[in-house]
């Protein structure tokens, strides 16, 4: 789907399209860090900006939906939260940032994307990586079914360079009880996690 595709989707949701909370491990993962400088990105209407932003970081929102934004700025808490429109092949942020967290951000050149969003991670700071994993298909979860931009333990850890240090990466199942939609879906989802400390 293209940015007026999501803006669509965006303007027919009522209220939003995603759930209100981050997947679980992106909560595991970041609730024991110390809250800094960090970017959300394809934010889409922005719940892990805004969780972050609850928490004392200081946070950018990253989406190429201005509708989807538009709903991020609108709820309770949206002013803490810098929202910026942009594409991830072209958008870079002035400085490196202590956390860089990206879920289900699906594109052709996955390998490609993450690695350019690896180098937005400061020394010492975290990469969260959070995508529908291949496998998620057979399996009937919500998501995309086309393989060419699912994620795998194999590409995401492929993505990476020796500047990286990974701390785990590998396929997790979802319940209902952490869906991604607003509302909940029936089937479990079969998520690629990749969490990774910038060492250099």
């Amino acid at each position: 789907m293209d940015a007026t595709q999501w803006d669509e989707r965006y303007r027919a949701s009522a209220g939003g399209v995603w759930a209100t909370q981050p997947p679980a491990v992106v909560r595991e993962i970041a609730t024991p860090l110390a809250p800094t400088t960090a970017i959300d990105i394809a934010t889409g209407d922005g719940r892990t900006a805004l969780w972050l932003a609850e928490r004392g970081w200081s946070c950018t929102g990253l989406d190429f939906s201005g509708a989807g934004l538009a709903l991020a700025a609108a709820r309770p808490g949206g002013d803490a939260v810098r929202w910026v429109q942009g594409d991830v092949h072209d958008w870079a942020p002035e400085s490196p940032v202590d956390l860089v967290v990206s879920c289900y951000l699906h594109l052709p050149d996955a390998a490609a994307v993450v690695a350019r969003i690896a180098q937005w991670v400061a020394p010492g700071g975290t990469l969260l990586v959070v995508g529908h994993d291949v496998e998620n298909i057979a399996a009937g979860g919500h998501g995309p079914s086309d393989p060419a931009i699912l994620y795998t333990p194999d590409l995401l850890r492929g993505a990476l360079d020796d500047r990286f240090r990974i701390e785990r990466c590998e396929r997790v199942t979802r319940t209902s009880a952490d869906a991604e939609l607003r509302g909940g879906h029936a089937h479990p989802a079969i998520d690629t996690v990749l969490h990774a400390v910038r060492v250099r």
